[in-house]
């Protein structure tokens, strides 16, 4: 085997042995809660007029319907090629080739309006505490306007005695649960992400006061 091939593959498992440890590898940290952020998005579509087109005909319910024709490519048989071989030996063979090439065609293009379901607006509502709500809007009755989905994003900061801060983003009944005054251990990872939290029991017993 080359020499720098065996250098390469050696080199690319010292790579991966580092990111297996730092992906694996978990140590613990003692933290509090040094802060919340939370967002909260409300996306909302309506049914409006909207132009479009196709190969195939004017859809039903379509209007301001007009057509023209255009050229495609497509990329077909156009021909087919024999070939004779004949081998060290004297032996000939013969083979039938397919010979593809580029071609030009024409279609009709039909065009027209129709009505389809838009995103319309998002709404944002978002913030740095530990109480989140929904953005208020009205529905705009005229284009029969809906919530088409939300998306919702809440994150828990956490710093240690020693400075280190941490974060983590957690479903909104687990974030809500959280208690501002408790002491967590987390399990975190060398690239200082964390994996697990829960309350410290120790620091819980010396201070009954500060326990969730």
């Amino acid at each position: 085997m080359d020499i720098q091939l065996i250098i390469l593959i050696a080199i690319m498992s010292v790579f991966l042995i580092l990111a297996l440890v730092f992906l694996l590898v978990r140590r613990t940290a003692v933290a509090k809660i040094e802060g919340f952020s939370w967002k909260r998005k409300v996306f909302l579509e309506h049914f409006v007029w909207v132009e479009d087109s196709s190969t195939w005909g004017y859809p039903e319910g379509s209007r301001n319907q007009h057509s023209t024709m255009e050229s495609y490519q497509t990329y077909e048989v156009v021909r087919s090629e024999t070939r004779t071989t004949t081998d060290a030996n004297g032996n000939s063979s013969t083979t039938t080739e397919p010979v593809y090439e580029w071609v030009t065609r024409w279609r009709t293009r039909y065009m027209y309006e129709i009505q389809k379901w838009c995103r319309s607006r998002e709404e944002l509502a978002e913030g740095d505490d530990h109480t989140a709500y929904w953005p208020s809007y009205t529905l705009d009755d005229s284009t029969l306007e809906r919530v088409e989905k939300t998306k919702e994003t809440y994150l828990v900061y956490f710093g240690t005695a020693k400075g280190k801060t941490y974060h983590r983003k957690l479903p909104e009944s687990d974030w809500a649960a959280l208690d501002e005054r408790a002491t967590y251990k987390l399990r975190v990872t060398l690239y200082g992400g964390v994996t697990q939290y829960e309350p410290d029991q120790a620091q819980a017993m010396v201070m009954p006061g500060q326990a969730k």
